[in-house]
């Protein structure tokens, strides 16, 4: 029951997303005030660049930010990503924009009359960082000895061009997009100098076992070779969503004849 619980509020969340996105399609934008808005904006407080407005897209000073499309509409600022946020401007001017953020904090920018400023976004999008995950290759090289049989595991993770997108708040509570790169881990087993398994693995390997949206939000993280039994050879797969505490362990059974298998403690 706790778990039909939990995907009807995904299914629900998902839905209202959806509605509030088609809402917002139907609305008129205040073009006049998305002209205004063009340009560099500075924060007052530290006088740091903090965003560039380019037509319908907002850019980020940080290096990891996905630039979004906008739109303004009445009193607000819509940020159009895999998520729709939604900020209530406060005050807008030829050289003022103030609006509050998600932590109810007022943001009060001014329009840059520093033209070194552009160099603050003359960079190309880095992937986000997250120690939780491995994002670069790895190879790792296990024996194990069983029924006096030496057993080799191997395991090739391999970062991917497979985009994983999150929307994290700042610590002004400003919604960022973050790009991370899921992985496929190549996975083989070895007797003496004859492979008995090898196989690529992604995350798609678990669409049975792991919701939707949360599949889509993780990165295969991590493998590791772990030990050899009568029922075969055990890996331990990790799937993570990045810059949270979420994460799932399956544990995965070759069995002597070749078949794959997912248990599930």
């Amino acid at each position: 029951m706790r778990s039909f619980k939990y995907i009807c509020l995904i299914c629900f969340v998902v839905l209202a997303a959806c509605q509030e996105g088609s809402r917002l399609q139907r609305m008129s934008e205040d073009k006049v005030a998305k002209e205004l808005l063009q340009g560099i904006w500075v924060d007052d407080d530290s006088e740091m660049p903090v965003l560039l407005v380019v037509g319908d897209t907002l850019h980020y000073s940080d290096p990891n930010a996905t630039p979004l499309y906008f739109k303004i509409i009445l009193d607000s600022i819509y940020l159009m990503g895999v998520d729709t946020i939604s900020y209530k401007i406060e005050r807008q001017g030829e050289n003022t924009f103030w609006f509050t953020t998600a932590t109810d904090e007022l943001m009060k920018l001014h329009r840059s009359d520093y033209e070194e400023d552009h160099l603050a976004f003359n960079h190309e999008q880095e992937p986000a960082q997250d120690n939780s995950v491995i994002q670069q290759y790895v190879e790792k090289d296990s024996i194990i000895v069983y029924n006096d049989v030496r057993y080799r595991g191997y395991v090739f993770i391999n970062p991917t061009h497979y985009k994983v997108v999150r929307t994290l708040f700042d610590e002004n509570g400003i919604g960022v997009e973050n790009v991370y790169y899921d992985n496929i881990i190549h996975i083989c087993v070895y007797n003496g100098a004859n492979e008995l398994y090898g196989k690529d693995i992604n995350k798609q390997l678990f669409n049975d076992y792991v919701d939707a949206g949360e599949l889509s939000a993780s990165i295969l993280s991590d493998m590791d070779f772990v030990a050899v039994d009568d029922a075969g050879y055990h890996y331990r797969a990790m799937l993570t969503v990045p810059e949270s505490a979420a994460s799932q362990v399956f544990e995965l059974v070759i069995s002597p004849q070749g078949t794959l298998q997912i248990v599930t403690e």
